[in-house]
Formats: C-alpha cells, sequence, structure tokens
C-alpha cells in the first residue's frame, strides 16, 4: 500500500519506469521494475529507490489499465483515465507465472470497471428520468383500477381539487366514479378503446383536466392530470387568440355591453369601422353573434366551461 501511495502521486507515478513505458507504446501487458532497471540502476534513482527501501522492497510488478468516465466518483477516481495495479516484494524474483497472472487478470478489472461506469449512468439516468416524471401529473392503475404509481405533482393536484379518499392506496370518490365509467366501457367494448370526454374539476377558477389512457399490452390504465390557470380577459389574453390589437378592443368593450356608438366615441373611430372589426372577430371565432363571440373567448380563457 505504502509503494502504491507513492505512485499515485502524479509526479511520481509518471517516473515509474513501467509507467513510462506504457504511456509510451500503451501497451498492458505486466512489467517491472526489474523488467528495465538494473539493481545499480534503481538505487542511482535516489528518491524513487529511497521510499521503496523505508519500506524493505526492492521490486514492483504492475498493469495498466484505461478507465472510462464514472459518474458521482470517489476522490480517487475523479479526474482518472488510467490506474495501475502492481505487486510489491522485499526482493527480485517476480518470473513469467507472476507476469501470466496478472495479464489475465487485466481484462476482468476492464470489465468491472466498465460495468460500474455504465451502472453508474444508468443510475444517473434513472435519477433524472424520476425527476422528470415527478413533474408531470401522472396516475397508473391496473386494470382492476389500484393504484400502482402516482407522481409527486399528481398527488398534490388529487389534494387540491378533490377531498382526499379514506383509503391511502385508492382515488378521492369522484375520479374513481369516473375510472370506473371508462373501465366499464373498455371490458364490454370489443373495438379499439376510445375514450371518452375528459374529467373537468374546478377550484377558485382553475381547472384541472384528467385523461384516461389504456395500454392494452401492458393491462394499464394511465391518468394524466394537467392543471389550467385561467387568463385574466383583457387585450393581451384576447390577442393572443389571434386577434389584431384593434379587434381585440372592440371586443373588450363589447363583453363591456357597450354600443356600436359607445365603442366608436371611446375608439375614435367610425360606427363603420366598429362594425368591420367586429365581422373579423366573428369570422375568425367562427360565430354569428356579439354574445357568441364574447362566450367564445371566455371559454378558450378558460374563464367560463361548457
Amino acid at each position: 500500500m505504502a509503494a502504491e501511495s507513492f505512485t499515485s502521486q502524479r509526479q511520481n507515478f509518471l517516473t515509474h519506469p513501467v509507467s513510462q513505458y506504457y504511456f509510451q507504446t500503451l501497451d498492458r501487458q505486466a512489467l517491472a521494475i526489474s523488467d528495465f532497471l538494473s539493481e545499480s540502476e534503481f538505487q542511482r534513482r535516489e528518491a524513487f529507490y529511497a521510499f521503496f527501501q523505508s519500506f524493505g522492497l526492492e521490486d514492483q510488478m504492475g498493469i495498466h489499465f484505461e478507465i472510462p468516465y464514472i459518474a458521482n466518483a470517489d476522490r480517487f477516481h475523479q479526474g482518472q483515465n488510467h490506474l495501475m495495479l502492481s505487486i510489491c516484494r522485499d526482493r527480485r524474483n517476480f518470473n513469467e507465472r507472476d507476469r501470466l497472472i496478472l495479464n489475465l487478470i487485466r481484462p476482468h478489472l476492464e470489465q468491472a470497471y466498465q460495468n460500474i461506469a455504465t451502472l453508474a449512468q444508468v443510475q444517473e439516468q434513472l435519477i433524472d428520468t424520476n425527476q422528470a416524471i415527478d413533474q408531470v401529473g401522472l396516475i397508473a392503475l391496473s386494470i382492476d383500477g389500484q393504484i400502482e404509481l402516482i407522481t409527486q405533482k399528481a398527488a398534490k393536484l388529487l389534494a387540491k381539487y378533490c377531498p382526499l379518499s379514506k383509503l391511502s392506496n385508492a382515488l378521492p370518490d369522484i375520479l374513481q366514479r369516473w375510472v370506473n365509467q371508462q373501465l366499464s366501457i373498455l371490458i364490454q367494448s370489443n373495438e379499439i378503446f376510445s375514450p371518452l370526454h375528459p374529467l373537468y374539476l374546478e377550484h377558485n377558477g382553475s381547472r384541472l383536466t384528467v385523461t384516461l389512457n389504456y395500454h392494452a399490452t401492458l393491462e394499464r390504465v394511465y391518468l394524466m392530470l394537467v392543471e389550467i390557470q385561467p387568463h385574466s380577459f383583457s387585450l393581451t389574453s384576447l390577442e393572443m387568440l389571434g386577434l389584431t390589437k384593434r379587434e381585440a378592443e372592440v371586443l373588450f368593450w363589447i363583453a363591456r355591453d357597450c354600443t356600436t356608438h359607445e365603442i366608436a366615441t371611446q375608439l375614435a373611430i367610425s360606427h363603420r369601422t366598429v362594425k368591420k372589426h367586429l365581422e373579423n372577430v366573428y369570422h375568425k371565432f367562427g360565430v354569428q353573434t356579439r354574445l357568441g363571440a364574447v362566450m367564445y373567448a371566455f371559454q378558450k380563457l378558460g374563464i367560463v366551461n361548457f
């Protein structure tokens, strides 16, 4: 371990004859100090030799191998691209059997590190996936309606919009009844399942939309929960519906029960221009009356629901 701690320091590692040879040739076979330096040559490398001598060591045989990037690696492996595994002895007596054993070990070490890197990558991806899923309102149910998965987002939305069920692993009653209805249709139908209209739940002006999808192969039911915050009825929100600024202004005042004359005066335009803008609104919204235009805008902005 002492010799390992010495060679683990970069400046010492690069002066090691075996390491020098490896980085010059990338030859990964097992080699010893005695393959490069005689005893007298080894002794002339004073700092290098003195360290080994302080632990009574005379020789060292090692193998080098590359290691892949490992996510969240420990301090020893951080920034490492190559490692050296070595055996130290108090005399120069390494033989070809020792060399063969180290050469046979090397591919297994490389595979072990590759497995560690792959596992770390999978774990990192799994964490990212779980974090992403938790940002979505998703509930997975078995075909008999039992909850198998509920994301944090879905749990928060259910707590906000529905009285909680008395059972810890059950859906709120209103949602469970709707799911049962959907599953009943699914079981009785011989055709490809086509879900009914989504379930809408209201809370303080916000709307929760619940849609149901069935995965036939997995025999799983998935509920997707999406919360829609209503837009305020403003000129900006009306322009978001595809109206020009002037068309939005006309509709804005119509919603306040203003007459054509009042709108013309308010906007400093003619009666005919007001009517022309209103006709454009009718055409864009596919309606025929002022009330129809206002109600269309209210619905699209989530202010009212039908």
